[in-house]
């Protein structure tokens, strides 16, 4: 048969059954399509290849006698059909009897026990009614002589059988049969049987259309799932933030790709392993609040800061969100985990606050100062008058000039203190930074030539353009320069790199900063390195607050006026230090514009 619908497959079969059980000699199935709108020829059986040709009608225009079956749900016999045809007036409705059958099956109570008997008035005298003597008169039916359609299915006929497809719910088409090459009526017992086969083969056809239906259903459903799974998972994959979850045994069973990327791992190397391995212990305690996830608030979960650590051991600080996962009868089965690193905005939150720090402290120097300058330049100028009077080789004239030495250096300090809290107006322009490097050598050279210092030039000669104050940018680097000088014994090595580019030659790879990496390459960076004794880790944190100094003579203000000049210029400044090896101060300054643009601070 070759048919993949299963209930044309079953229609196959019914009509094999009709054929090797009775002696009808040609079959026709009808189906009803799935909306109820029409009628399509879909088995055929003893019929030429003229005949089995597709055929479709509009079931609301079928009237008729397949309408009276389709009524009734009964099957229906059909004798002297040709004389529906004839007559005089092919427009006036022609009458003929139904008789029903008084079967009374006992415990059948199903209307399509009943068979039905139609005869045409005007054939009634050449029916022979004793073969149908089951038969009791039940009404009289007009058909309407335009209805043609069992005329074009099954031609010129003398008798046949239309049998219901139905079941007690919903009606499936017809079956149409008849003895079109021995003109033999179809004997009351082919009828029984043959209803009898339809009745059942219609039930099968139903649980197979109600199976095909349920198939569908369960396939859009499916569709809908994975779609959803789909939606969902581009959700989860696509998130900036790290998602983890985890079972009732805290072991991990899936990430999504941020949490690879923050983390460092392979989604195959986190898979099954215990959560706790990616998290950073504090004060050698392990998280205590994964024991709390039974009492967590299964709507709002639990927000907290957690060190997390990276695949090559590196810690970082993470803004952690945990959330029960439960089942459909609220047990708890795992966690999600959503994180992110915060590490970038633990450094913002310290320079904000830093930078609350230093306008505070900047607005109670420039008071002091101020109160301070005025008086101290009034000192100053009475001393100047005073040191006339004293004779040539007088004791006393070495305390004055002592005295006046120690007015001076407090003056120089009240300037540095004035230039912390009131940094001047920068005038931005293109520098080289190379440049500005030679002009620093050239300022320190006695100091470093007395020093025996020696200075190695690592520098991109393709350095870009950055933007800034030259003189101000300077001072910071001479700042540098001149503490990197006091921190190194005679003979050491101060060695400078430049480089303008992620990847460029010449690029410092020592630096790490979080905040450096943030620049993605749109920037210049100068590395000052020196051969020192080095930062002691404790000062690491304040080595650019205000005062902090561990040179006696020092005031403590140079690194914090050059973190102030960069700050404004758009750039960063960071150190990396190991006692007694030195010491690295890296520079990065926003680089200009294409050529042509105005150079403006970004």
């Amino acid at each position: 048969m070759g048919r993949s619908d299963e209930v044309l497959v079953l229609m196959d079969f019914l009509v094999e059954d009709l054929v090797s059980c009775t002696e009808l000699e040609r079959v026709l199935v009808l189906k009803l399509d799935d909306r109820g709108k029409s009628l399509e020829t879909q088995v055929f059986y003893g019929f030429n290849e003229l005949v089995r040709r597709p055929f479709s009608v509009d079931f609301q225009q079928v009237n008729g006698l397949l309408r009276k079956v389709y009524t009734d749900r009964e099957p229906m016999n059909v004798v002297g059909y040709p004389d529906l045809t004839s007559g005089e007036n092919s427009v006036t409705p022609l009458a003929c009897g139904i008789l029903r059958d008084d079967y009374r099956g006992k415990n059948h109570p199903n209307r399509r026990q009943r068979v039905n008997l139609c005869v045409p008035e005007k054939a009634l005298q050449d029916v022979d009614l004793n073969q149908y003597s089951r038969f009791r008169h039940f009404s009289v039916m007009n058909l309407d002589t335009h209805d043609k359609t069992v005329h074009y299915l099954m031609g010129e006929v003398d008798s046949f059988l239309i049998l219901p497809l139905c079941d007690d719910h919903h009606f499936y088409g017809y079956v149409l049969a008849d003895k079109f090459f021995s003109k033999q009526p179809i004997s009351y017992e082919e009828i029984r049987l043959s209803a009898a086969i339809t009745s059942h083969a219609s039930l099968a056809i139903g649980r197979a259309l109600k199976q095909k239906v349920m198939l569908r259903k369960i396939a859009r459903q499916l569709a809908e799932i994975e779609y959803l799974k789909s939606f969902y998972e581009s959700i989860i994959q696509n998130l900036r933030s790290g998602l983890i979850t985890v079972d009732q045994f805290m072991k991990i069973t899936d990430v999504n790709r941020a949490a690879e990327i923050i983390l460092g791992f392979k989604k195959e190397e986190m898979l099954a392993r215990p959560f706790d391995d990616f998290l950073s212990p504090v004060d050698g305690k392990k998280c205590l609040f994964l024991d709390a996830a039974d009492e967590m608030d299964s709507n709002m979960g639990h927000l907290s800061e957690v060190p997390m650590k990276k695949k090559g051991g590196e810690r970082f600080p993470a803004e952690v969100c945990f959330s029960v996962i439960t089942d459909s009868t609220d047990t708890v089965t795992g966690l999600s985990c959503i994180f992110r690193d915060i590490t970038a905005k633990k450094v913002f939150e310290q320079d904000l606050a830093r930078v609350d720090k230093l306008a505070s402290l900047g607005e109670m120097a420039a008071g002091v100062a101020h109160e301070i300058k005025n008086p101290l330049a009034g000192i100053s100028g009475a001393m100047q008058i005073l040191a006339r009077n004293f004779q040539e080789g007088d004791t006393n004239q070495l305390i004055f000039n002592e005295v006046q030495s120690q007015v001076k250096r407090l003056d120089n300090f009240i300037n540095s203190l004035l230039q912390f809290a009131r940094p001047g107006q920068s005038q931005f322009a293109e520098v080289h930074l190379n440049t500005i490097i030679d002009k620093v050598l050239f300022l320190a050279a006695s100091r470093l030539e007395s020093r025996d210092i020696r200075v190695v030039r690592a520098i991109d000669l393709n350095l870009p353009l950055a933007q800034g104050d030259e003189g101000q940018l300077q001072q910071v680097f001479l700042n540098i320069v001149l503490n990197a000088i006091d921190a190194m014994e005679p003979g050491g090595t101060l060695t400078f790199h430049s480089c303008g580019h992620e990847g460029a030659e010449g690029r410092i790879d020592s630096c790490s900063s979080p905040v450096c990496r943030y620049l993605n390459g749109n920037h210049v960076r100068v590395a000052i390195q020196d051969t020192g004794k080095g930062i002691d880790p404790s000062s690491m944190e304040s080595i650019f607050n205000p005062f902090h100094t561990t040179k006696s003579t020092g005031t403590g203000l140079g690194l914090s006026i050059s973190q102030r000049i960069l700050e404004q210029h758009g750039g960063t400044i960071f150190v990396e230090s190991e006692p007694g090896v030195g010491s690295t101060f890296i520079v990065c300054l926003p680089v200009c514009r294409e050529e042509g643009s105005p150079c403006t601070l970004s």
